[in-house]
């Protein structure tokens, strides 16, 4: 009877050790899922809700790049000027002249016939520039002089003029020159018969468009101004992949 009391004994023991041992397992097999459950669930980046904006640094120590496929073809410009020149005094009379004074003789001022005085002004004419790494061509003023530099999202093509610059951006993969939580392409403006996202605001017009494995960025800087608003229409449109 006492060998059967100690056996029961034995066999408790071990039941609770290996009750106890078990309740470890559990509790750390439900850590470690708790743990790894939490690991995977990722990060949620809040999407910009500000106006999207792009700027371009002022260049100018830079060397001009263009590749112009035109001249600039001075235009003249008449101006008149009417000269005025006392006739020769007679003998005993006053003459007022256009100096205001008096000299000797008796006859009015009589003016010269106008001198034609002709003025040279360089009107600016179109012009083209052609980029064969990027795979580009776009019509430009000649006014604007062209200046290419590196950017963080790769390159950058400025036609300067002072105030109201105009520039292409180029990008590849997922990279782009500005960022905007709604570039949603469509066939509403069409570049070089692609789709494209368009941004106006009153200061400036951006366009992108995407094509062999780049990104294209045109920005005008017209600052709401009609007339470079039109120039800007001109530009964007006559940009062609080479």
């Amino acid at each position: 009877m006492k060998t059967k009391n100690s056996a029961y004994l034995v066999l408790t023991i071990i039941f609770v050790i290996l009750s106890v041992i078990g309740g470890y397992f559990l509790y750390q097999i439900a850590t470690n899922s708790k743990t790894s459950s939490q690991a995977t669930i990722p990060e949620v980046t809040p999407i910009p809700t500000d106006t999207p904006t792009i700027t371009l640094a002022p260049i100018a120590s830079a060397s001009p790049t263009a590749s112009p496929s035109s001249k600039v073809t001075p235009t003249p410009k008449v101006t008149i000027s009417p000269v005025c020149t006392p006739p020769p005094c007679p003998t005993g009379g006053k003459l007022n002249c256009p100096s205001g004074k008096e000299c000797p003789g008796g006859c009015g001022v009589v003016c010269a016939k106008p001198t034609l005085v002709p003025t040279v002004i360089l009107t600016p004419t179109l012009t083209t520039y052609t980029n064969t790494d990027d795979g580009f061509s776009i019509d430009y003023l000649s006014n604007r002089k062209v200046y290419q530099d590196t950017e963080d999202s790769g390159q950058r093509y400025t036609f300067y003029l002072y105030g109201a610059n105009f520039a292409i951006h180029v990008s590849s993969g997922d990279q782009w020159a500005w960022v905007t939580p709604n570039r949603d392409f469509s066939g509403n403006f069409l570049v070089s018969g692609l789709n494209t996202y368009r941004y106006d605001i009153s200061s400036q017009t951006i366009v992108d468009l995407s094509y062999s494995g780049k990104n294209y960025t045109l920005q005008c800087v017209h600052n709401g101004k009609e007339s470079l608003k039109a120039e800007c229409e001109e530009f964007i449109q006559s940009f062609q992949f080479l």
